[in-house]
Formats: C-alpha cells, sequence, structure tokens
C-alpha cells in the first residue's frame, strides 16, 4: 500500500483535509483533556450491549445484527461529540432509540423482520412512519410495559415521544441544532452543546435499556443479581430503576 501523501491531493480535498487536521483534531484533545472523566463513564455505559448481545444473539436474529448497531450509534455518538460534531452526534442518539425500539418489536415478529430487512416499507400502508405503529402502540399494548408505567409512573413512552421531537430537530435541521455560525463553518469544542449533548446521551441510555429491559424481561430476570444490578446502574434515573425492580419484582435489595 502506498504511503498517504496529503501534497498530491486534488485543491479542495486537500483544503477539506487541513480543516479536519486542524478543527477536528484539536476539538478531540480539548473535549477530552477537559471532559475524560464523563466519557468514560458515558462508554462505561456502552458495554451493557456485549451482555444482551452475548444472551440474545442466538435467540432472535434481529438481535444479531442490530444490538452491534445499538452499539455503535452510542460509540460513534461519543466520537462525534469529542470532536465537536454534535449535531452528528444527536443524530446518532435518535438513530440508537429508534433501532432499539425495532430490535425489541421484531423479537416477535420474524417474518416483519425479515420484509424489514429487505427494505419493504409495509408499515407505511397504516399510516405510521415506524413499525411499532401510531403513538408507539404496539408498546403501550405489552404487559410488561403497562405494569412497569403503573407501579412507577413513569410514564415512557410518553416521554420517549416528547424527547424523540427534541433529537428530530437535529436530524431536520431546526434552526437552534445548526452546526455552522456567522462567523465560522468548521467544527468547534464548545462547552454548552458538548454538556447538552451529555445531557441527552444520558436519557438516550434510560430509554433504551428500560425498553431492552421489559421487552426482554425474562431475560433480564434469568441474568441473576449482580448482571441485574450492572444494568441498571446505567440508568440515571431512580424513579425508572425501582419501577423496574417493583415491576419485575426483582429480589435484591437496597439502592441500586
Amino acid at each position: 500500500m502506498k504511503k498517504f501523501n496529503k501534497d498530491r491531493l486534488p485543491e479542495l480535498t486537500k483544503l477539506m483535509y487541513a480543516i479536519q487536521q486542524r478543527g477536528i483534531n484539536k476539538n478531540c484533545e480539548q473535549t477530552l483533556r477537559i471532559h475524560f472523566r464523563e466519557v468514560e463513564k458515558l462508554l462505561q455505559k456502552t458495554q451493557v450491549f456485549t451482555i444482551w448481545k452475548n444472551k440474545l444473539a442466538n435467540k432472535h436474529g434481529a438481535a444479531k445484527e442490530l444490538i452491534p448497531e445499538i452499539f455503535m450509534d452510542a460509540y460513534i455518538s461519543i466520537l462525534f461529540a469529542s470532536m465537536g460534531l454534535y449535531k452528528q452526534a444527536n443524530i446518532c442518539l435518535r438513530a440508537q432509540l429508534e433501532t432499539a425500539l425495532r430490535l425489541v418489536y421484531f423479537s416477535t415478529h420474524p417474518v416483519e423482520f425479515k420484509w424489514w430487512h429487505e427494505g419493504s416499507e409495509w408499515y407505511l400502508g397504516a399510516k405510521s412512519k415506524d413499525v411499532w405503529g401510531i403513538e408507539y402502540q404496539y408498546f403501550r399494548q405489552l404487559k410488561e410495559v403497562g405494569n412497569f408505567e403503573k407501579v412507577s409512573g413513569f410514564g415512557l413512552f410518553d416521554t420517549i415521544k416528547s424527547f424523540y421531537r427534541l433529537l428530530s430537530k437535529y436530524v431536520h435541521s431546526g434552526a437552534a441544532s445548526f452546526q455552522t455560525r456567522p462567523d465560522r463553518i468548521s467544527p468547534k469544542y464548545i462547552k454548552e452543546e458538548f454538556n447538552k449533548w451529555v445531557g441527552n446521551f444520558r436519557k438516550i441510555q434510560i430509554y433504551v435499556d428500560t425498553i431492552l429491559i421489559l421487552g426482554f424481561a425474562e431475560v433480564f430476570i434469568a441474568f441473576g443479581t449482580d448482571i441485574q444490578k450492572k444494568m441498571l446502574r446505567v440508568i440515571d434515573n431512580d424513579k425508572c430503576k425501582r419501577g423496574l425492580k417493583q415491576s419485575l419484582k426483582l429480589k435484591f435489595r437496597g439502592r441500586i
């Protein structure tokens, strides 16, 4: 393989490369110098998907493909945010949530998973843009979700609906989510934007992990106390954790 020579690049490509080297690498260094402890904690949260993958990959065809995608969406979101690409980082979070929702749905709908995998959008005929129906109808009918919302008062899918709308502004380029500014077009580390993304990341992990726990409740219960505690620690919401513990009748005592 030939050694890369940036001087041989065409003019505009060379300029793009120079901007990337000056901007994104500098942003990453600055972000990690200031926020390395926070980033490490967020990366630790993504390790829960290895547990799910190891347990579900051989049970559900959808899990083998979708769990690595859920992990990658979270991982790339962290990477983008470290580079100062906050819009892209938030778009990845919406994708992570969508993939988790699809995994739970497709785990009991293998035929629909095959159709979806082949690119069929049969669900659009039902006037829904997603396989789970309008207003998350599929999930609202699940016994585990109903029990959880009843004992926790968390209103999981009402909360998800509101937060999904917020993340969609990044996808559809709402003015507040622009990545450019009048004084610059290259990415730049901005503390306020990074902290806003961190809050979004933590919330999405609450929703994703709760969805997976409720969607695969029997598997989660069979994990045993130590792994259950480890997985619940990813959820930064005491009300949500207490609701899961109560609705699933988990046996361990004390705070998580």
